[in-house]
């Protein structure tokens, strides 16, 4: 069986990684194609995963993205035409779901974000819908054709693929001495808070503590390499979990995956997230596995480091990420009968 894969921004490499492994444990040919975003392809060739990049980088103008989006649609079209796959699935793409269904390919769409707006195209045109238990209640998830053809899975994604990834727990405990520091997502649609609004708070930070910054693209990377921030340090590519986890005493976020991925491992984590909430961050925060505080100051987090403060490890997310592991295993493979 031939599997199709379609990344559109950074975070959803991790995710499939784990599943990719066992499609190909599971002797599946797989199709990977990607768009030029992020750190998504520095992150496939890191996990060294054969893919095709169909769309060069946009910005974050309405415009902007108008145009390219029908012109990646109609340059995926024709590429997946030509391979032929058997079965679609993707975290978050909202191409995929479009060019599935005009080649008659059953597609399975999930996403954590209530709020993206290409959510439409999945929630219209996949075959299935997976979404986290914690958007249950949204209204949304009660229309036609959506409710017809969705399921929930319990967790957020985060704890899904770190499931599979047990060898990284024994680098929780020990000796930490950094503090990492992810930016907000400059060019995300869904996205509308401030940008460089930490930018003081960091160069204080860095008189005193080891500061790394993970940025998401190559326009933070220029931003935080300024003669200013020359105490910072900022990471030249991506860092794996092994990298960050074994010294990481701190992690603060301005949203995203690396945010909760870090709480899930139980790491300290400080979300300064400074647009509308996701139900997957209020999922955490209820399990005392985040703080969220998008209006912190430099001492909040001085004191916040000085009280030696930090969280117990809560196995019930990963717990929860290992049964919807298999679940969305078994829902790609069930797509072939649909």
């Amino acid at each position: 069986m031939k599997i199709w894969i379609d990344f559109i921004n950074t975070p959803q490499v991790t995710f499939f990684v784990p599943f990719i492994k066992e499609f190909k444990n599971d002797h599946h040919e797989i199709l990977l194609t990607c768009r030029d975003s992020g750190n998504t392809i520095d992150l496939l060739n890191q996990h060294e995963l054969s893919h095709n990049v169909i769309g060069t980088r946009v910005g974050k103008g309405i415009i902007q993205k108008s145009l390219f989006f029908p012109r990646r649609l109609f340059i995926l079209y024709l590429f997946i035409r030509k391979h032929n796959p058997d079965i679609a699935a993707s975290q978050s793409s909202f191409y995929q779901p479009i060019v599935a269904r005009l080649l008659r390919i059953p597609c399975l769409y999930t996403n954590d974000n209530e709020h993206a707006k290409g959510n439409i195209f999945g929630f219209l045109f996949a075959t299935k819908v997976f979404l986290p238990l914690a958007l249950r209640n949204e209204k949304f998830t009660q229309r036609w054709p959506l409710k017809s053809k969705l399921s929930f899975y319990p967790s957020v994604k985060e704890a899904i693929y770190l499931s599979q990834f047990s060898n990284l727990f024994s680098l929780v405990a020990g000796t930490k001495d950094k503090i990492y520091f992810r930016p907000e997502p400059w060019s995300a649609q869904y996205y509308n808070g401030p940008i460089n609004f930490f930018d003081d708070i960091l160069l204080k930070l860095s008189e005193d503590y080891k500061l790394i910054v993970l940025p998401r693209d190559k326009n933070q990377a220029e931003h935080y390499k300024q003669e200013k921030f020359s105490r910072l340090i900022v990471a030249q590519k991506p860092l794996n979990l092994f990298d960050i986890v074994k010294d990481c005493m701190l992690f603060i976020g301005a949203g995203g995956s690396m945010t909760r991925e870090m709480a899930v491992m139980g790491i300290s984590v400080i979300s300064i997230y400074q647009s509308e909430l996701l139900c997957v961050d209020k999922y955490l925060v209820d399990k005392g596995l985040m703080i969220i505080n998008p209006d912190i100051t430099y001492e909040g987090i001085k004191t916040f480091l000085d009280s030696g403060f930090r969280y117990k490890k809560e196995m019930s997310a990963l717990t929860e990420g290992e049964q919807s592991y298999i679940l969305i295993k078994n829902l790609i493979y069930n797509l072939k009968h649909e």
